[in-house]
């Protein structure tokens, strides 16, 4: 349109000069992409004299493009002593601005860059009401992000967007960036699909990238830490292991007679006892030794045996010691029962 207005006034203020052309007729060219901020005369038309050339006006925005109608190609030819000998009123000429587009992976960088607070992993980004902006291909640094707002418990952030190089209309040259942004961590995923009551075994699981708006309960890293753990609800694919959505699978019950293997190098040695509370697979639990009529604290390595380590200590039962494992055993009881 400004190339169309300075062609306009230059033919109403009479400065119109004729130039008598000694090469070759000059040809329309029907659609032009230019790179620089100006439109020059060899844009519309090929094949002009040595040094014909001329800047017309400013170029459109970048990614724009304007329309020159076959009357005003026809005033620009004349003005300029441009001998176009097939000129037509229905000719058409387009010049566009080449550009380069700032799509949503663009801004995900700027807000990594921009946020430091997001951490080194990964960034789950979620823009509303984005659209991609247009900028010179060779613009190094296009837009300035300033007015960061970020809330790291809900995600919402919002920031003020501006081109580096204004295009003189004020609806491009800045707006609002909102929508949500959590930084993610590495924690155990759910392979696929599973029921509630499934018993979760290390191939059901695997490490994966969760947003940390999920993380309202403790999270796994290890698949050892929750093999042989009951879901408490169905799951999906993807979905991060939380302890909220876990409880343990009883494999002793207190009371319950044992095998106890102590376990040293080189050496395997057995007592029978009795389990002195409730325990899951890999969960420690204290028995007592039949033999010895020592307290001692073992890993559950099945419905009917603990496996004690290397540097565990025994100490002497009493009543009140067996008393106050007791009353912690119903206490454990109603809690595990309260969150079924």
């Amino acid at each position: 349109m400004r190339v169309r207005a300075a062609i306009a006034v230059a033919i109403a203020a009479g400065i119109v000069t004729l130039h008598i052309s000694g090469g070759s007729a000059a040809t329309l060219r029907n659609t032009t992409v230019v790179t620089t901020d100006n439109v020059k005369l060899s844009d519309l038309f090929a094949d002009l004299d040595p040094g014909q050339d001329r800047v017309l006006g400013p170029a459109p925005a970048p990614g724009g493009s304007i329309h020159v109608g076959g009357r005003q190609l026809i005033a620009i030819a004349d003005q300029y002593g441009v001998d176009w000998l097939d000129q037509s009123p229905s000719a058409l000429a387009t010049i566009t601005r080449s550009g380069r587009v700032l799509d949503k992976d663009f801004f995900i960088d700027l807000i990594r860059k921009s946020v430091p607070d997001v951490g080194s992993g990964p960034v789950s980004v979620d823009l509303v009401d984005f659209h991609p902006l247009i900028v010179a291909p060779d613009d190094r640094n296009p837009v300035i992000m300033t007015d960061i707002d970020w809330d790291q418990k809900s995600g919402r952030f919002s920031a003020t967007i501006y081109r580096t190089h204004p295009i003189g209309d004020v609806t491009q040259d800045s707006f609002l960036l909102i929508g949500t942004v959590h930084a993610s961590q590495t924690t155990l995923v759910f392979s696929h699909p599973l029921a509630a009551g499934a018993v979760i075994s290390p191939q059901d699981v695997r490490i994966g990238e969760s947003s940390t708006e999920y993380t309202s309960g403790r999270i796994f890293t290890d698949e050892t830490e929750v093999d042989g753990m009951t879901l408490l609800h169905d799951v999906t694919a993807g979905e991060p292991v939380l302890d909220r959505d876990l409880h343990r699978t009883i494999l002793m019950h207190k009371g319950d007679p044992i095998l106890i293997v102590f376990i040293v190098p080189g050496i395997r040695l057995t007592a029978t006892g009795k389990a002195l509370e409730d325990g899951g697979a890999g969960q420690y639990v204290r028995a007592l030794n039949l033999s010895s009529n020592m307290v001692v604290t073992g890993r559950v390595a099945g419905p009917s045996q603990i496996e004690i380590e290397t540097g565990s200590a025994a100490v002497p039962s009493d009543p009140n010691m067996l008393r106050r494992l007791a009353t912690s055993s119903r206490a454990n009881t109603r809690a595990n029962l309260s969150l079924r």
